[in-house]
């Protein structure tokens, strides 16, 4: 199974990390469409935020694991970037409800506010 957790921050409701792992298993290596959902949504994410935003989501991919984080003080940055990761929980989300038994999204507090 997928597991997707967005952090938020509990004060501004802002999406400050995304952690995605685990494998789908919907199908065989190759063609698993779940998975190839979830990645091509977190690399286009990733990528959206780093070049058209301009930001450092400081992305760690390790061991099957993705995390990167969402932190800008710049207003106008901070809007797209929100724009943009919250695109991928609601897509994320969506997929969830299609497909429940492969891919589970969960929401956290940041523990620091």
């Amino acid at each position: 199974m997928i597991k997707a957790t967005f952090t938020f921050e509990k004060s501004t409701d802002k999406i400050l990390k995304v952690n995605i792992s685990g494998h789908a298993q919907f199908d065989d290596y190759g063609s698993d469409v779940v998975c190839a959902s979830v990645s091509s949504l977190v690399i286009a994410t990733v990528n959206a935020l780093e070049e058209y935003v301009g930001i450092d989501t400081s992305v760690i991919i390790q061991n099957g694991a993705t995390e990167f984080s969402i932190n800008t003080d710049d207003t106008v940055k901070s809007i797209q970037a929100q724009a943009i990761a919250n695109m991928l929980y609601m897509a994320l989300t969506g997929l969830e409800d299609e497909h429940e038994d492969y891919i589970q999204v969960t929401v956290t507090e940041d523990k620091d506010d």
